[in-house]
């Protein structure tokens, strides 16, 4: 602990760093001199460079910041810009679940909060900021004229450097939906604060980070019939308001909540070299040579579900410790160091690429209640005994990777654990080149996965008071080729491949985890994303198609699709207008249905949902540091077949008038 107090008063003494330049853009050429005063008089401009890390060797990837002006009033849907079609409770900030398998990465480690990442910032999708001047940005939006059931969030983002090497970013988020339905509501916050300091020897990247996620549970609504035949529910006279619906759970809640703090650090060995840059003039470059990496990861996830009036029919008739209500809980904390070894690359010409070698240690602490806890234990103090699993897992592992060459770069992982669980090992890469086809640019890109792991330990050992297994699962396996091309002047980008499963878990239809015994499970994807314009006239649209040769342990929707049409023009030549029509569709399927007292997605045969058209119309609009927008929210309600489920007995939210604003403050 002292060793990582000893790095935050490095960052926070960042100052004392030699050579810190006073403004970022700063006149071309020079070594160091005092310029005179014409070359001082240079326009400061405002420049924001984002990166992310990977969690393992915190590798840096330049990223765009969040400062586009096109398509905003995506961020009011529950999919955002980053899912064409998905599974979720109505709100935002409900358990959600991509219908697009490719979408499927569990960011974190606790089983129970992956429902949730689609709403938080893992580590390794942080975005890092350097900036020339300092950048504020609130954004607020929410439901017009609805205070009963509307949806509101509120963001603050705060970015500063105190140098051209040390940045402070802070951020905090809300999200309130009172919800459409009875007793179906999301409260949730995050606080994150980042510090990277960027020199030429040192880096080192800090985020600390908090998420609650507050979800009542309703359970979804008893019959069906209220969505897809409303007049015949309501006797003929007018449809059946949705706050009226009945549902099946009264008084029941899950809470999540996601800590973590996430440090990486690297020191450089290298050498001066003096460039010439002028007759006159050069300027001194360090060239790094090699690398001394170290990264640290504590996160903590806990879960609660608590229910006063205890639905038992809900749940078959099962009460394992008490009848009347629940109080679940059950938690994980992982703890990681890595610690690596690199060979630069580029510090000669003649190399081509970079070399890594490191050791990872992982502690995991699980904690359940406690399988000793009876029906004739006083069941309201059960959920305060807690059995405790620990784990502890060594890895060696490696990386290749070569950027540097213009035309074509790779990047080769691996790591393979020889304590704890002996084995396991995960093998992964991708290159990517471009050339010329017709005078167009054309980027190609593919991709390879050879995984083998042993299923999480929440999955093979948990107990509560509805649910219980102890199961003893075999390692799951999975082989992945993807491949794909980019024509960035056609508006155009294709992605194909295919996935091999062996011993797939999955949570079955009773809602407990199950395992496939059989040869596996194959998955074929396939993504087309376009753009086109014909003057203001612009199309774009998401195509998917996927199949699961196993639909009844992974069902997914066999097409998927997003498309919008826009006009895009400048009002009085500076109001950047949109105003268009989006849809979303996907194809009917045995979607996975929710279980509040797991948290999770199970399969199910009971019903089909799909085959809706959502549509929204819109107006959105950028004018300098400030976008806003205005938008009718499932403009299909007012004709298309009601049928609009996202999950068996969980309808989407009714038509609504939503709006947003963000506003850029550089000061």
């Amino acid at each position: 602990m002292s060793c990582h107090l000893a790095i935050l008063a490095v960052l926070l003494l960042g100052t004392a760093f030699p050579a810190v330049a006073q403004h970022f853009d700063s006149p071309k050429g020079g070594s160091g001199k005092p310029s005179s005063s014409s070359e001082s008089k240079t326009e400061y401009k405002t420049r924001i460079i984002d990166y992310v890390l990977d969690e393992t060797l915190g590798e840096k990837t330049r990223v765009e910041p969040d400062t586009l002006p096109l398509n905003y009033q995506l961020l009011s849907m529950p999919e955002r810009e980053s899912a064409i079609a998905a599974s979720f409770l109505a709100n935002g900030g409900s358990p959600f679940q991509s219908m697009i398998y490719t979408d499927r990465k569990a960011e974190e480690r606790f089983i129970f909060a992956h429902p949730y990442d689609h709403w938080k910032a893992s580590a390794s999708e942080w975005h890092f900021t350097n900036t020339t001047r300092p950048w504020t940005n609130g954004t607020y939006r929410n439901t017009i004229a609805n205070k009963t059931s509307g949806e509101e969030y509120f963001r603050f983002f705060l970015t500063a450097n105190f140098n051209s090497r040390l940045n402070l970013t802070a951020e905090f988020e809300t999200n309130n939906a009172r919800g459409y339905y009875t007793n179906l509501a999301s409260r949730d916050k995050g606080i994150h604060v980042s510090m990277n300091y960027q020199g030429p020897r040192y880096e080192a990247f800090l985020r600390l980070a908090y998420n609650r996620f507050y979800n009542k549970e309703n359970g979804g609504i008893t019959d069906d019939r209220y969505i897809t035949e409303p007049m015949e529910m309501s006797g003929g006279y007018r449809e059946v308001e949705s706050l009226n619906i009945p549902v099946y759970l009264n008084d029941t809640y899950n809470q999540t909540v996601y800590k973590d703090i996430f440090l990486n650090h690297k020191y450089r060995f290298g050498y001066t070299r003096i460039d010439s840059i002028g007759v006159d003039d050069s300027v001194e470059t360090f060239v790094p040579v090699a690398s001394i990496v170290h990264t640290f990861h504590i996160d903590n996830g806990w879960r609660r579900y608590e229910s006063q009036t205890a639905n038992l029919s809900y749940y078959n008739n099962v009460a394992y410790y008490n009848p009347s209500q629940t109080r679940d809980s059950s938690g994980l904390t992982t703890i990681r160091n890595t610690i690596g070894f690199a060979m630069e690359e580029g510090f000669r010409p003649w190399v081509k690429f970079g070399l890594t070698a490191y050791l990872e240690h992982e502690y995991r602490n699980y904690a359940t209640i406690s399988s000793d806890t009876t029906t004739h234990d006083d069941g309201l103090k059960a959920w305060q005994r807690f059995d405790y699993h620990k784990e502890n897992l060594l890895w060696a592992g490696g990386r290749l990777v070569s950027k540097g060459d213009s035309i074509f770069q790779f990047r080769a992982d691996g790591k393979f654990c020889f304590m704890g669980y002996a084995g396991n090992f995960d093998v992964n890469g991708g290159l990517q080149t471009h050339f010329r086809l017709w005078k167009k640019l054309v980027n190609v890109h593919a991709e390879a996965l050879v995984k083998n792991e042993t299923p999480d330990y929440l999955m093979s050992h948990y107990y509560s008071n509805h649910y219980s297994w102890d199961n003893d699962f075999k390692n799951q396996f999975r082989l992945r080729v993807a491949g794909g091309l980019r024509l960035p002047d056609w508006g155009t980008d294709i992605s194909l491949g295919f996935e091999n499963l062996s011993n797939y878990v999955y949570f079955g239809e009773d809602a407990k985890p199950a395992q496939l015994d059989s040869a596996g499970i194959q998955v074929l994807f396939a993504e087309w994303k376009q753009h086109f314009g014909f003057g203001i006239f612009n199309f774009d649209f998401d195509l998917a198609g996927q199949m699961s040769s196993r639909q009844e342990v992974l069902p997914l929707p066999a097409f998927a699709a997003y498309g919008n049409i826009y006009i895009k023009t400048y009002l009085s030549k500076v109001l950047l207008t949109q105003i268009g029509v989006d849809c979303r569709y996907f194809t009917k399927y045995y979607a996975p249905a929710y279980n509040p007292a797991v948290g999770m997605y199970h399969t199910q045969s009971e019903l089909q949902i799909g085959n809706y058209p959502y549509m929204n119309v819109y107006a959105n609009f950028h004018l300098k540091r400030a976008r806003f927008y205005i938008m009718y929210a499932h403009l299909s309600r007012l004709f298309a077949e009601p049928n609009y489920f996202q999950a068996p007995h969980y309808p989407r939210n009714p038509a609504s008038i939503m709006m947003g604003l963000s506003w850029n403050f550089y000061d």
